[in-house]
């Protein structure tokens, strides 16, 4: 779907792309092979695609997979993707979900979605593989992010267009200024690969900043091994929050531990006590955690 074809559709409905919902249209065909690319569908595959839009990688995904599942929160383009995908002779069906043979489309909001409901196998000795693939509404990339990695058992993996910025973030090193929680929630989950970049004229209306296209592949087990997950994330979270601090007076703040017992830990894993967060890798922060569940 080209640039014209996008204006067109808004321009009948007499209405423009919503901003507030991220509605930036992919027009650049080349593209899409660059995602079918990445995410190696085939014929066995359930997709699951976020923010469906007009229905242009829609169609490319069924052309590939056993069934796609296209989730679009706006009614207009949900209703276009309904005429598009739907067939003629299902007048029964909810009008807030709508399936064909190989095209299952929801009118709801992801962050809403119950996603235990789109693993369901008609037979379980043969469950489909589960893949993602999505030009995510960038405002809200993160607790989508989030959504996803905790369902890191059924779904195998996702390719996701988003700002650029949260890529980088999401792929970075220890001791740069993107690497943060959200580069050890990730990892704690999924391998990363950046795919590519692209600069705003791919998409219409064309965004202000510039996208990425980032593949994660989910991991059988965590990434490293921890006693409790939710102390390990809250010493994450506590440490980035003030980064620029040193991690032990972070985490004294924190009360995760008194001084005394932070500077035990420390000496015990051969953490100098002047470091910030940015400077320790994940294996760091997992020794450390386990560290603090035994006191």
């Amino acid at each position: 779907m080209n640039q014209r074809q996008v204006r067109d559709f808004f321009a009948l409905h007499h209405t423009r792309p919503k901003k507030q919902l991220g509605q930036n249209f992919l027009v650049n065909p080349e593209i899409l092979k660059i995602i079918l690319e990445a995410g190696e569908v085939t014929d066995s595959d359930t997709v699951i695609e976020i923010g469906a839009g007009l229905g242009c990688l829609t169609d490319a995904l069924a052309r590939c997979a056993k069934r796609v599942i296209a989730v679009e929160v706006d009614e207009l383009l949900y209703k276009g993707l309904a005429a598009r995908f739907d067939a003629a002779d299902e007048p029964k069906l909810n009008p807030r979900t709508s399936t064909n043979a190989r095209v299952r489309l929801l009118n709801t909001d992801i962050l809403k979605l119950e996603f235990n409901s789109l693993f369901e196998s008609d037979d379980p000795r043969n469950v489909p593989t589960t893949k993602v693939i999505a030009n995510l509404p960038y405002n809200i990339t993160t607790p989508i992010l989030w959504k996803l990695l905790a369902h890191e058992k059924e779904i195998h993996s996702c390719v996701l267009m988003m700002q650029k910025e949260v890529a980088e973030r999401i792929v970075a090193g220890p001791g740069g200024k993107d690497y943060g929680a959200l580069t050890i929630g990730v990892a704690y989950r999924a391998e990363t690969t950046l795919i590519a970049t692209l600069s705003p004229e791919n998409f219409y209306p064309a965004p202000k900043v510039d996208s990425a296209l980032l593949k994660l592949t989910m991991r059988e087990n965590p990434k490293v091994s921890v006693e409790d997950e939710e102390l390990f994330f809250r010493i994450v979270r506590t440490a980035f929050r003030t980064r620029r601090k040193m991690l032990k007076n972070a985490l004294v703040r924190g009360r995760f531990a008194s001084a005394d017992g932070l500077a035990a830990a420390f000496e015990e894993l051969g953490i100098a006590s002047e470091r910030r967060a940015e400077t320790l890798d994940i294996a760091e922060f997992a020794a450390l955690a386990n560290f603090l569940a035994q006191c």
